[in-house]
């Protein structure tokens, strides 16, 4: 397993990536608005731009150079994207993924001391495993369920 930056060559692959999750475990469970405000966020041309203005940053995992994992943090302390094939749960990826990111933003910035998410539905136990707390009840904004998380370390 090889977890690295995700440059602008490889940004499509984890897209599509990304977008194969949540049509799996997330638009069955959202209502069309969120499903659209999540397929626009996640547009290459959206995204290529975050990513070269540095407001955005991808990982990957990599097994036998086959893409299984993708992770994306905002501005160094926001999780913005987590997501992992299907036939690849349960195997520790996304807690890599998380600590990868996050020990590289530490080092770039010794005085952050935690990290958010907005969970999806799917995925708040996931991160509960993970040492991340739930900050309130679920939200809705823009058709887009999400429950707001922290980890501090």
């Amino acid at each position: 397993m090889q977890i690295c930056k995700i440059g602008q060559k490889q940004l499509r692959e984890a897209l599509e990536l990304v977008w194969e999750v949540f049509e799996k475990y997330e638009v069955p469970e959202y209502e069309e608005m969120g499903v659209q405000t999540f397929r626009h966020f996640i547009d290459y041309g959206n995204m290529v731009e975050k990513v070269n203005q540095g407001e955005m940053m991808f990982w990957g995992c990599y097994l036998n150079n086959y893409l299984v994992g993708v992770i994306a943090i905002r501005t160094g302390q926001h999780i913005s994207l987590l997501f992992v094939r299907e036939q690849f749960h349960r195997l520790g990826i996304a807690k890599k993924l998380v600590k990868v990111a996050v020990d590289y933003y530490r080092q770039q910035d010794l005085n952050i001391r935690a990290v958010t998410v907005n969970s999806s539905p799917y995925a708040v136990e996931v991160y509960k495993k993970m040492g991340f707390v739930p900050l309130g009840p679920e939200k809705k904004e823009n058709g887009i369920r999400f429950t707001s998380m922290r980890l501090e370390f």
